[in-house]
């Protein structure tokens, strides 16, 4: 797996920068975590040495600097990077499902030490003719393996958000500005089993989220055991919150063999809100490539726990199923469909105020369909299509999307994308259309893309359309090996109302 983060949002498009794109092409899926889980979010448009851009394909609110993940496969089956919990600030979607494939690593007997770090500072700017804002963000990332050669290893993800006018106030309200995503010392007992201890993400219990609390995991042979006792974070400021205790436990069995792997795993929780339960639940999933050129993902989230006529009351309750599949039939084509049905999923302590959150009970279903097939060297052809439903929407949200690429264009060195945007829901029918140019002005160290795009909806309550003309110059300077700084702008005109966007950003890794 590769793990990047977004260094840029525009009206359309989401930037990813990466230490490398090696192992990524044009149509690809990228994940973002969000409630610990990860999720399909990005389709990527066009790629550069080092940054990937690309569209968001909706379920979770993205946000600067969130983590994204490329789920590249490992050659030769080398060890692989466990994910590190980074969540937004901003607020995203409580039931987004959980996709998490994870692949056995190689087990080295020797404690080595490695370490690893990132630094950057960000600057985002919004001019129009109604308002203006300017944003800062610094996110430093710190990870520690065998510190010393040791049995101990550490992790940390810190971010401090504020607008400019807000500095003075971030002492008085801390918990609103800065974010502790992750932080957490974890102790190798043996070569089969650890602990640790403050706020992590389990990969073994991913849809849960980060824990703050003790963790243990032991392995044998193909199966890996555990459980947590902890607290979950606060659901408004993401901050301890010594009220909301949890326990629960995992079994997963692991199979790594030449033409691919196998991964189940089976967890049970039981959440509290001052010590009364709040969620009891379970949840189970299976990942599969032994079948060649195809891989399957299934998991669901089950309910053990209701409150009937104000008495706690066991149930068996399917609140989650999400299915996909990804084929590649041959080389130049791959295909991917997925289906995703999901309760809304209830906190009987927590939540017990918020009428909404007990009567609106109700199943999203939602399908999705990518391709991307590539036919010559220099071009490739997809798109995606996607389909939700819920019962209180008048009719279903349709999107689709689809372009044309050349990632190199011939005596030009420059790569080309042409893509189109539909999207028919309960409010707006629309189009938009786009066209963009990048290239490596100096091969590895200075990347730069052009592009623009036109935009034009229809407001299905009213008679008025929202027609856009946006342009965006980007550039991206690797200034040393570690050291690369960020930038983009944008502009928008719609009649008399123009907006300006501009973004900084300067990263430096360790």
């Amino acid at each position: 797996m590769l793990r990047g983060k977004i260094s840029y949002i525009s009206t359309q498009n989401v930037y990813v920068k990466f230490d490398n794109t090696e192992g990524i092409a044009i149509g690809d899926t990228l994940f973002a975590i969000s409630k610990g889980k990860l999720t399909p979010s990005i389709l990527v448009k066009n790629i550069s040495s080092i940054s990937c851009v690309g569209i968001s394909l909706g379920g979770v609110k993205l946000a600067l600097s969130n983590e994204i993940i490329a789920n590249i496969k490992p050659k030769n089956h080398e060890n692989i990077d466990l994910l590190h919990p980074v969540k937004s600030n901003e607020s995203v979607n409580a039931n987004d499902q959980a996709i998490k494939s994870i692949t056995a690593t190689v087990n080295d007997k020797k404690l080595k030490s490695r370490f690893d770090g990132r630094f950057s500072v960000s600057s985002y700017s919004n001019f129009s003719n109604v308002k203006s804002n300017q944003r800062y963000r610094y996110n430093l990332s710190l990870n520690a393996d065998h510190i010393k050669n040791s049995k101990f290893s550490a992790e940390s993800y810190i971010s401090l958000t504020h607008l400019s006018n807000e500095l003075s106030y971030i002492g008085s309200n801390i918990s609103k500005y800065l974010k502790v995503y992750s932080l957490a010392v974890k102790y190798d007992i043996d070569s089969t089993s650890t602990v640790s201890l403050g706020r992590r993400i389990n990969v073994n219990m991913a849809n849960i989220g980060a824990v703050d609390g003790l963790q243990y995991e032991k392995r044998i042979k193909n199966f890996t055991y555990g459980g947590v006792v902890g607290f979950r974070p606060d659901y408004y400021d993401y901050s301890f919150n010594p009220h909301l205790l949890q326990v629960g436990a995992f079994v997963s069995h692991n199979v790594q063999k030449e033409n691919g792997y196998m991964q189940t795993s089976f967890a049970l929780f039981n959440q509290t809100n001052n010590l009364k339960t709040d969620r009891r639940f379970g949840y189970f999933q299976h990942s599969n490539s032994l079948l060649k050129n195809l891989d399957f993902f299934g998991s669901a989230e089950f309910d053990f726990y209701t409150m009937n006529n104000l008495q706690p009351t066991t149930i068996f309750d399917l609140t989650s199923t999400y299915l996909s599949l990804r084929y590649r039939p041959w080389r130049p084509l791959s295909l991917f469909l997925s289906y995703d049905a999901r309760k809304n999923i209830y906190y009987y302590e927590t939540f017990k105020n918020q009428i909404d959150s007990i009567l609106d009970k109700e199943t999203r279903q939602g399908w999705r369909f990518q391709f991307n097939y590539r036919p010559f060297k220099f071009m490739s052809w997809g798109g995606s299509a996607g389909y939700r439903y819920q019962k209180s929407d008048p009719k279903p949200a349709i999107n689709a999307n689809s372009y044309l690429s050349f990632p190199q264009v011939p005596f030009l060195n420059v790569s080309a994308m042409l893509n189109a945007t539909l999207l028919r829901s309960n409010y707006t029918n629309g189009m938009v259309y786009g066209a963009s140019f990048s290239r490596d002005i100096i091969p590895g160290i200075i990347y730069g893309d052009v592009e623009y795009r036109m935009v034009n909806y229809q407001f299905n309550n009213s008679t008025s359309t929202l027609l856009q003309n946006i342009g965006e110059l980007s550039l991206t300077w690797r200034i040393a090996k570690k050291l690369s700084l960020s930038s983009d702008f944008e502009a928008t005109f719609e009649g008399g109302n123009n907006t300006q966007r501009i973004f900084l950003n300067l990263t430096q890794r360790f």
